[in-house]
């Protein structure tokens, strides 16, 4: 199958395209400790991160960063965004267990500020 984005614009075919449409999407559970650990360091991922867990969890916050910015995320920062974006996706989750997680990073990120 050819990509479907490439350097050069190029028209994707039906037949490219139909394939994809059965592939099911799998969400990996959140690495809590990693989260915590990236957050209490601080810096532009731990803000990052802090500010799309909250906004994950607490529906009617926006999220404080442009997308763009995942460019300047390292590869475990952007596993831990995508890990942050199905939070609600994944088997028996807890709103208990994300309920404490936020009161437990909002204190941490107070501390990396």
């Amino acid at each position: 199958m050819k990509p479907l984005v490439s350097g050069n614009a190029e028209k994707i075919s039906l037949d490219d395209l139909l394939p994809l449409k059965s592939q099911t999407v799998r969400f990996l559970p959140l690495e809590i400790e990693l989260l915590k650990k990236r957050i209490k360091d601080g810096g532009h991922s731990g803000e990052f991160l802090f500010h799309a867990f909250i906004s994950s969890y607490r529906t009617h916050t926006p999220f404080q960063h442009s997308l763009g910015e995942i460019m300047k995320l390292d590869m475990e920062a952007i596993r831990l965004f995508h890990q942050i974006l199905g939070i609600r996706f994944i088997k028996d989750w807890s709103d208990d267990v994300l309920y404490n997680l936020e009161k437990e990073i909002i204190k941490l990120n107070e501390e990396a500020s």
